[in-house]
């Protein structure tokens, strides 16, 4: 995958949580009732240390991520070729495919986050979470296709003899 589009792909990627909380806020402003507001504060105690927990949760999952990324490399470069697809197309389409998912683990915490502050939790902590989750994608994204997942890529296939 050229860089320029790699890192196009993972601006979108990386922001889409935070999009994510901006939208989510709009919407509960027009559409929930102003007594929305008193219940969330009535729970503010209750679910802010569950954001906090969000940090180290992306952390981890950005760590699930990076092995995700290699399992999914491995085992699509197992698999047979299609016919007309050359081996560096069939690694390249890999990439892509376990880039898209891998991503997602660090998303998730951040996510999670942000129905956490739907339901009360203080900014502060999804805010930590979502940057976390955001290197994290980030993280992902540089490190794809450099010695990690082709390194464990098995041998090109010979070419058919004439």
């Amino acid at each position: 995958m050229p860089a320029g589009k790699r890192y196009g792909l993972l601006a979108i990627i990386g922001l889409s949580t935070p999009f994510a909380l901006v939208v989510e806020t709009g919407v509960r402003r027009v559409m929930m009732p102003p007594e929305f507001d008193e219940v969330r504060a009535w729970l503010s105690p209750e679910v802010t240390p569950y954001a906090w927990a969000m940090a180290p949760l992306a952390v981890v999952a950005t760590g699930i991520g990076f092995f995700l990324q290699r399992w999914l490399v491995r085992r699509a470069l197992r698999k047979p070729l299609r016919a007309g697809m050359s081996r560096d197309e069939a690694r390249q389409r890999a990439e892509f495919d376990a880039l898209m998912l891998s991503t997602s683990a660090p998303q998730l915490p951040a996510l999670m986050g942000t129905i956490l502050f739907m339901l009360g939790s203080e900014l502060t902590p999804v805010l930590v979470a979502m940057g976390v989750a955001t290197v994290g994608v980030i993280s992902l994204g540089l490190t794809m296709g450099r010695s990690g997942p082709d390194a464990d890529a098995p041998p090109p296939e010979p070419p058919p003899a004439p």
